[in-house]
């Protein structure tokens, strides 16, 4: 059976990004049946039977869909496989709004680490959670990092920012940051206005992004939700370019007691950082990334009805 993976172009880089490299580390023969099309390319074409949305709650707002949103609604509801590809905090505005237009889905994929208690509305729709986002190549990548960490300074000293503080403004991030200003003031802090990351949005570009990344020791960020959340694709940036990835979660960080990097507070951040030194902490991280499938084979795995042995279950 044929498969087509589609996304919105233009309305965010980080989850168009994910699209693309989800479908370039499918196994084989999978990718050669699948199709990576953005929303307006599938709607010129022929359909497949299996239509897989990463992010629904963007691809439906896609700019450049026009008048033509109410068609994309029709064809995904037609069509007889419909699989939600999530990468929204559940229990949020932004996870609520997959729902809007009131799309029957026939099964719903979690992007990250963790799974997490679906509401009521939704306890019926079959969840899996992919757990993970990382490429075979990426993998690869992480092992050869993490190898190097044994010729690099213990603290991370050769790279010349201290931490980055990168995400969207709120009064409890904007407090944060001034506590990181205090410790180190020679960090680099972005906060930018609630809003896709497209262009002109204020945000980082996937390359603005990953130069910084290779700049900093940290790249640190203060949860927003309410609710427990693994912010998968933050973990996954910083590693990709060698940096500590550290959350800090006041209300939650005992739900992810088995990830190295999620913190309560800024001075148990400094606690793990005096103890175990940033390389080891780091080493540790790769380590645990490097224990989950890689995300073609997990996804294929899912899509095929036998998720593998060491797939993550919903919390």
């Amino acid at each position: 059976m044929s498969m087509d993976i589609i996304y919105s172009h233009t309305n965010n880089w980080y989850h168009a990004d994910f699209a693309r490299r989800l479908h370039a580390d499918l196994p084989e023969p999978l990718r050669a049946t699948t199709r990576l099309l953005n929303v307006v390319e599938w709607l010129d074409s022929e359909p497949s039977d299996h239509v897989v949305v990463v992010n629904w709650e963007e691809a439906v707002r896609e700019p450049r869909l026009g008048p033509r949103v109410a068609e994309l609604c029709a064809r995904v509801a037609h069509t007889p496989r419909r699989t939600l590809l999530s990468a929204e905090c559940v229990g949020t505005t932004w996870f609520e709004l997959h729902f809007a237009e009131g799309i029957a889905w026939t099964d719903f994929i979690e992007v990250g680490w963790f799974g997490y208690p679906l509401p009521e509305p939704y306890c019926a729709l079959p969840y899996h959670v992919l757990g993970t986002v990382a490429t075979r190549a990426e993998q690869e990548q992480f092992r050869r990092l993490s190898v190097a960490l044994e010729q690099l300074p213990a603290q991370g000293d050769h790279r010349p920012l201290p931490w980055a503080f990168v995400g969207m403004r709120t009064p409890e991030r904007i407090a944060f940051a001034r506590e990181l200003v205090r410790w180190q003031p020679n960090g680099l802090l972005l906060l930018a206005e609630p809003g896709p990351a497209r262009p002109g949005s204020g945000r980082l570009t996937g390359d603005g992004l990953e130069r910084l990344l290779h700049q900093a020791r940290l790249y640190i960020w203060r949860t927003q939700h309410s609710v427990p959340y693994f912010e998968t694709f933050r973990v996954h940036d910083a590693l990709r370019c060698g940096a500590l990835p550290v959350k800090i979660d006041p209300s939650h960080a005992d739900s992810f007691a088995t990830v190295p990097c999620v913190f309560p507070s800024l001075d148990a951040m400094k606690e793990a950082l005096a103890t175990s030194g940033w390389a080891g902490l780091l080493a540790a991280m790769y380590a645990a990334a490097l224990t989950r499938p890689a995300l073609g084979d997990a996804f294929a795995a899912i899509v095929a009805g036998q998720p593998p042995a060491n797939h993550v279950q919903p919390v």
